[in-house]
């Protein structure tokens, strides 16, 4: 009957797990076993990448992972994965092109595509299956090293795009979604300007999830192009005509803003003879010491092999 009794309580002890905080035994318990493991918590690599086409943006974190790995390799240690929820496709594209060999750069699809309509994408599909990648990758942070969305205005787009077709039912599709002006037969336009809150409510679904990773030890890389402004405030990070392309939020919910820009040097004759990428730290909250601090990421001139520095803060694993 001994048995019989540790059996019984067993079932107590989980039946009281599975209670309501206030029904159990003890209702700190749970917070409690929390609080002991917080010391160990490491999270601060929250950083946005921005900036126009080709400039380097998602190249500094495939090469500072391979750093990553060739150490844990040379440690004999098992190597954490890389996860991309790769909406531009940049990072497949940076993976095949110099990183082949790298079996932990993860890129994952994030769009639903339609089998018979007009439009190209399911949206509200599409949104799903984002939630449920991030959602796998809290579940299973521990096997993480980073992971980063590529895109982030294709994102912003598919928020808006619901909002119109699904949440708000403006427009048939997502080709009468982009008559912002409501013109056409099949859109009408966003009359009440707290509509706009719908947006923003589905698009920080994602980096409420990407927080949850930062906190978790993961770092988040957040990566965007940049689109026309006639902004004068700070959100266009001393970009004179430009912002980032994404809600207009989101540059205060990161810890590390850094903008990416490319430099073209020519001849006497117009002729292309050189180009330099650099790195620009707009705003640091994790080392106030990097802040305006700026870095050369690649060198490339005619006639000679390109000469490649990186970003030695995301190198070294300080950032």
């Amino acid at each position: 009957m001994a048995g019989f009794g540790k059996t019984k309580e067993m079932q107590e002890q989980l039946a009281d797990e599975a209670a309501p905080p206030h029904a159990r035994k003890d209702p700190f318990a749970a917070l409690e076993a929390e609080m002991s493991v917080m010391n160990n918590q490491t999270g601060h690599t929250f950083t946005a990448l921005v900036g126009h086409e080709n400039t380097g943006k998602s190249a500094v974190t495939t090469a500072a992972y391979r750093i990553y790995v060739e150490k844990c390799i040379a440690e004999g240690i098992t190597p954490k994965e890389f996860w991309g929820l790769d909406f531009d496709g940049g990072l497949l594209a940076n993976k095949s092109a110099f990183h082949s060999d790298l079996d932990g750069i993860r890129c994952w699809e994030p769009y639903v595509y339609m089998q018979e309509d007009r439009t190209a994408v399911n949206f509200p599909e599409t949104h799903n299956r984002i939630m449920r990648i991030l959602q796998y990758a809290v579940k299973n942070h521990e096997n993480l090293w980073g992971l980063i969305v590529t895109g982030l205005d294709q994102y912003d787009a598919i928020c808006i795009n619901n909002m119109r077709i699904f949440d708000l039912g403006l427009a048939k599709d997502g080709i009468s979604a982009s008559d912002n002006r409501g013109i056409g037969a099949d859109a009408k336009r966003v009359e009440c300007q707290w509509d706009w809150s719908i947006r923003k409510n589905r698009f920080h679904q994602l980096t409420t999830l990407c927080s949850g990773l930062v906190k978790r030890g993961v770092k988040v890389f957040l990566e965007t192009h940049l689109t026309q402004s006639n902004q004068t405030d700070d959100r266009n990070l001393g970009l004179s005509g430009w912002r980032p392309a994404w809600e207009k939020t989101t540059g205060a919910l990161v810890f590390q803003i850094i903008n990416f820009e490319r430099e073209d040097v020519r001849n006497e004759d117009g002729l292309l003879t050189q180009q330099r990428f650099t790195a620009t730290y707009e705003k640091s909250k994790t080392d106030a010491s990097l802040q305006g601090q700026r870095r050369t990421l690649l060198v490339t001139e005619v006639g000679k092999s390109p000469v490649w520095y990186g970003l030695k803060e995301l190198d070294e694993g300080i950032l």
